[in-house]
This record gives C-alpha cells, sequence and structure tokens, in this order.
C-alpha cells in the first residue's frame, strides 16, 4: 500500500455494529439486568404503614369498607366478627381488576374472570390468580 492511496476503511463503516459489539452491548444488558434483580432482592422489602379504620366500631359484621392506601391505591377492610376486622390490597392478582365481597357467601369475589378468595386469609379459593389478595395492616381507631 502506498503513501497515496486512501484508507481502506471509511468512517461511516466504521460506526457499523458488527458481531464483536453486538455482543458486547448485550452481554453487559444483561450484567446491568442482572445486577438489577441481585440488587433488588438483596434491598429489605418496604413494610406498608398501617391504614387508619377511624370508624371500625360503625362497622357491622359481615359488611365491607373501601379504604384509600398510602400508596395512593385502594383496600377493602371487612368486619368478619366481632373482634375480626381484615384488610387486602383491593386489586386481584391475575389483571388487577377490583375485587368485591360478598357478605352471603362471606369471600372476596372479582368480577372480572371469577376468581374467588377466602375472606379470612386472601388466599385463591378458585380462578386464575396463581397468588392470594395482598394483605393490608390495620389500625383500628
Amino acid at each position: 500500500m502506498s503513501r497515496d492511496d486512501p484508507f481502506p476503511i471509511a468512517a461511516a463503516a466504521e460506526r457499523l455494529l458488527d458481531r464483536r459489539r453486538f455482543l458486547c452491548a448485550a452481554g453487559a444488558a444483561a450484567v446491568a439486568v442482572l445486577g438489577g434483580e441481585w440488587l433488588g432482592a438483596a434491598s429489605p422489602a418496604a413494610v406498608p404503614r398501617p391504614i387508619l379504620l377511624p370508624d371500625a366500631a360503625d362497622l357491622a359484621v359481615g359488611e365491607a369498607r373501601a379504604l384509600e392506601t398510602t400508596g395512593g391505591g385502594q383496600a377493602i377492610a371487612v368486619r368478619l366478627d366481632a373482634a375480626t376486622v381484615v384488610a387486602f390490597d383491593r386489586r386481584c392478582p391475575h389483571l388487577g381488576c377490583p375485587v368485591v365481597w360478598a357478605a352471603a357467601r362471606g369471600r372476596f369475589e372479582c368480577p372480572c374472570h371469577r376468581a374467588i378468595f377466602d375472606g379470612r386469609t386472601g388466599r385463591v379459593v378458585t380462578g386464575p390468580p396463581r397468588r392470594g389478595l395482598t394483605p393490608v395492616p390495620l389500625e383500628v381507631g
């Protein structure tokens, strides 16, 4: 190659993504994602703050009341008997539809896909969800 010949690689060709650069970028992205997952799993879980139920005495047995959570969502509180009040996140874990309290049957039901949740524990009785309702801590006032 003589000194007068132009350089054989143009700047535009140099910017193309070749196999080595693609594999390096894909590997770096995988490391970043796995590192984020590891950091997320290693960090302590946030403890939800209790929701205040100020008029718990006015709540009759079998009656439900919708409450606002500290995160801006909704919870549903139910008096199961004279001494027991439970609260769960109102979103169905399947697709997020709002669950309703079926007082006559003593259970939570999701009208979207006919899921049924136990009234005391929130666990799935039947339906498509793989996990139960998320319990919400209550502060009875």
